[in-house]
């Protein structure tokens, strides 16, 4: 049993330290991905791709959709640690910190990777993807926040001009979680990141947003998402470059080990009119959805799990915009690991409250009961 552990953690290390060296070699990247200028350029060979693709083509990877670099902050993953570990780590972290860390690494079969309205040249790509995020409770449900984590995509037919540079986004983020009764929970977010698309291009975001989940039952789970995406050039400089609506519905069905996710996003990209120098200047809307079946690769490490993913893209009103227009199909398999430890400062306050209030009802041997609190008279 061991060494079937050590085998599964080597099988995703290398996965990790690739994703690692990507985003350091970023940095240094020559920019040669984008779009096509045409629906006819897909067909012409990478030179000429590159040689008369558009300047805003030249910055953005049109594979990188909004839901890539703008996820969910909903996650379904099942715990990674074992009881006795996660005890372990409660007793020895402090109670008021929690964080999240996923790793995926996919490949996926993609129909119209230029995303072109005149029907695309399919494409092979490969996928890393960590997501870091470390959190601390400030108060009772009010938390702050670090996030990050990197997009790698290498391409197969199109590598010259897809393949860089790497997408990484760096946040500083608040949350503040409502409860409502025992299985509805309203989480109100806000985030100021810097992200990373492409060389000597500057794009800083501010993220507020609503995210609502509720529990029908403990394999059903029902969440909603509404994130407005605020861009600029500088960092805490927003909106000066384009505004952007999210809104995701969906839903988690778990039967046995089997997982079921669905998601529905709907997006509106405002750039250019009303402002001026956005980066792509067109503004378009999307339709993303995503339908996933997962499965743990084995009982002793529940969030390593398995999956295939089916993620139609639907673009329109871009005026035919090469990298902004067209029907996408994308079809993905691969593995996602997911270490997580969830804050517990809540639930001591909770439970230190509920010793407090019993020993003022009965209190321990040899100790004095306290006196009851005088009433006061009604007044006159």
């Amino acid at each position: 049993m061991a060494t079937r552990k050590i085998g599964i953690f080597c099988a995703l290390g290398p996965c990790v330290l690739v994703a690692v060296a990507a985003s350091l070699a970023a940095s240094g990247a020559a920019l040669a991905q984008g779009s096509t200028t045409s629906t006819n350029v897909v067909n012409l060979s990478s030179a000429a791709l590159v040689a008369q693709a558009t300047p805003d083509a030249l910055r953005i990877n049109p594979t990188v959709i909004p839901t890539d670099v703008t996820p969910l902050i909903f996650s379904g993953e099942r715990g990674l640690l074992s009881r006795d570990l996660r005890f372990a780590l409660m007793k020895r972290l402090p109670e008021r910190l929690w964080f999240n860390m996923t790793t995926e690494a996919s490949q996926r079969l993609e129909t119209n990777p230029f995303f072109t309205t005149g029907g695309g040249k399919t494409d092979y790509a490969f996928r890393i993807m960590p997501n870091v995020t470390v959190g601390y409770n400030l108060l009772k449900r009010t938390s702050i926040y670090c996030n990050y984590f990197v997009i790698k995509d290498v391409f197969a037919r199109n590598a010259r001009i897809l393949n860089f540079p790497t997408t990484q986004s760096l946040s500083l983020g608040f949350r503040h979680d409502v409860p409502i009764g025992r299985k509805t929970n309203i989480q109100f977010d806000f985030q100021a990141r810097e992200l990373w698309q492409a060389v000597h291009l500057h794009q800083a975001d501010f993220l507020p947003a609503i995210n609502v989940t509720h529990v029908v039952s403990p394999s059903f789970i029902l969440f909603g998402s509404s994130v407005l995406q605020l861009r600029g050039r500088e960092y805490f400089v927003c909106p000066t470059r384009e505004i952007d609506p999210f809104f995701s519905v969906g839903f988690l069905y778990r039967r046995g080990n089997w997982n079921f996710t669905a998601t529905n996003t709907y997006v509106l990209n405002f750039r250019s009119p009303p402002f001026h120098g956005s980066i792509p200047a067109q503004g378009n809307q999307s339709m993303i959805s995503d339908y996933e079946i997962s499965r743990p690769v084995s009982r002793k490490f529940p969030a390593l799990v398995a999956f295939v993913r089916a993620e139609p893209v639907w673009n329109w009103d871009s005026h035919r915009r090469p990298g902004l227009s067209g029907f996408d199909f994308r079809l993905f398999t691969g593995l996602r690991l997911a270490v997580n430890k969830q804050p517990y400062y809540a639930s001591v306050e909770q439970l230190r409250q509920q010793i407090k209030d019993l020993e003022e009802e009965e209190p321990p041997p040899g100790k004095p009961k306290p006196a009851p609190k005088a009433s006061k008279s009604p007044s006159t």
